[in-house]
């Protein structure tokens, strides 16, 4: 998969190291302090949708760019085992969120319940791109 030529997989994976952590953070943001729930919320929505679907491209796309190159070894297996993992969480969060968001006025115990399930996906999804982008550098760059 290229993109006017470049290989699409390292361009896409810079957009969900960057915007993954931020609706991440974000969101944990949100769910703990009604400030920042009623400034930054749908904002905070837009960018974990952006990042979810910047997480599934980057999974997408790196298995042709795996398959172009014609790479192995236990650094790619283990980048490829995380980066299969990062969409759900990515997802995760980004279906969770607005759904505390619309329920904060609707319902308090559904209101907790995604309040719950946005603060584990956050996590999840931080640490599942760390983990991924981490061994991704180590494939290419060594360590």
């Amino acid at each position: 998969m290229d993109f006017f030529g470049l290989p699409l997989h390292p361009l896409v994976v810079h957009g969900a190291v960057v915007l993954i952590p931020l609706a991440a953070l974000g969101a944990l943001a949100i769910v703990f302090s009604s400030w920042a729930r009623t400034r930054y919320g749908w904002l905070t929505v837009l960018i974990a949708a952006a990042g979810a679907v910047t997480v599934v491209v980057a999974r997408i796309s790196g298995e042709a760019f795996k398959e172009g190159l014609g790479v192995g070894g236990a650094a790619v297996e283990t980048h490829e085992m995380w980066g299969q993992l990062a969409p759900f969480p990515a997802v995760a969060l980004a279906l969770f969120l607005p759904a505390a968001l619309l329920m904060e006025s609707r319902s308090r115990p559904a209101w907790w319940t995604f309040v719950v399930l946005t603060a584990i996906a956050a996590v999840a999804a931080l640490v599942l791109v760390v983990l991924t982008g981490h061994s991704g550098a180590t494939a290419v760059w060594g360590g």
